[in-house]
């Protein structure tokens, strides 16, 4: 894969472990994580599941950095 400024990384998976960890105890708007990054706060986004799933989850949460500079994001099943 080339740099592609239209692309964001990822975080790493402990990273990523612990936001989903992190958004799971406060799901409510308000109780985003912050990104162990920058220290920017997360926007959530509840996206519908496209198909094919790995599991009965309809929906899946995209956590993103809100800092133009680090932009990183996870997604996890909900």
């Amino acid at each position: 894969m080339t740099d592609n400024e239209d692309f964001a990384p990822l975080y790493d998976a402990n990273q990523a472990t612990e936001l989903e960890k992190n958004d799971r105890d406060k799901p409510i708007p308000g109780g985003e994580p912050t990104c162990p990054v920058c220290n920017s706060k997360l926007t959530r986004l509840v996206e519908s599941h496209p198909a094919p799933r790995s599991d009965n989850s309809p929906f899946r949460v995209r956590l993103v950095c809100t800092n133009d500079d680090c932009r990183r994001w996870t997604v996890y099943n909900w």
